[in-house]
């Protein structure tokens, strides 16, 4: 007997709590799920990393979110794996989105994280500073390298103009496409934070009055006649090489990054790799 009650006191005096307590989230617990690739990676960019605690199937960066329990996807939720990690707070691309009623019934409060521009990302990134001020780490900050990219990014949206004098490419950015040759792609027009790291890089959209992400067919990419055509695709996907064969007077760069894909915290850098690309002859 005596020697169970040293080990009790030993374990108290360590900190030790019997299970139980030890798994209820504390008062002041913040446990986010995010269900938007983009959000995720702004969040653990900010330093709520450690407050993440589930993600959508689509969310894979950072590596340390690929982690993670993953709770659904867009439409879907996983309603037992959710429960289970007792969430504070989700992320969602906006407040009547179909996995709200479920987080809210368990007690969770929504954050809008939906972003189709630069300004969109310091929106929400200025909304966690908000919400977690003594969490966050400062990068979006006034006056931090990241968020004078991001106000760059955004001013060359709302301007219309890179700023840089002469005439400058017109530049086609594809995000999707079927495989093979003479195949329907989805494009960047006006409107979206591709045609902003356009702009910013010093080219022109070739979708110049499209808004948002029309699918076009062959006839009518040939007919644009792009200077130079970005194909951007997952990481780790197989670029299709002979997918734009049939425009031979039209530079291609094919864009392996999921970063060029996400309105997020590495836009920054998706802009350098595209001034790389435009001071290529």
């Amino acid at each position: 007997m005596k020697k169970i009650c040293v080990l009790l006191v030993l374990l108290f005096a360590a900190g030790c709590t019997p299970r139980a307590d030890r798994d209820a989230p504390k008062a002041d617990a913040v446990r986010i799920v995010s269900f938007l690739p983009s959000a995720t990676e702004t969040l653990y960019a900010l330093g709520l990393g450690p407050c993440v605690v589930g993600r959508s199937s689509f969310c894979d960066y950072p590596p340390e979110a690929a982690a993670l329990p993953v709770v659904g996807d867009l439409f879907s939720t996983n309603e037992d794996a959710l429960a289970a990690l007792r969430p504070t707070h989700a992320v969602l691309g906006r407040a009547d989105a179909p996995q709200a009623p479920l987080l809210r019934a368990l007690g969770c409060e929504i954050i809008e994280g939906g972003a189709e521009t630069a300004a969109d990302v310091l929106a929400f990134a200025d909304e966690i500073g908000r919400l977690f001020p003594d969490r966050t780490n400062g990068l979006a900050s006034a006056g931090s390298p990241w968020r004078t990219a991001m106000e760059e990014l955004a001013r060359a949206g709302t301007s219309g103009t890179s700023g840089i004098s002469g005439t400058p490419e017109r530049v086609l950015i594809v995000v999707s496409h079927a495989p093979g040759r003479y195949g329907s792609a989805f494009a960047a027009g006006e409107g979206t934070f591709h045609d902003e790291l356009l702009r910013a890089a010093g080219f022109s959209n070739a979708l110049a009055g499209v808004r948002g992400y029309p699918s076009l067919d062959p006839d009518r990419i040939a007919a644009l006649a792009p200077d130079l055509l970005i194909d951007i695709h997952p990481d780790g996907d197989s670029p299709d090489e002979d997918a734009w064969t049939y425009l031979p007077h039209t530079r291609t760069e094919l864009l392996p990054d999921t970063a060029a894909l996400r309105p997020g915290p590495r836009l920054p850098e998706v802009l350098a790799r595209f001034r790389a690309i435009a001071r290529q002859p």
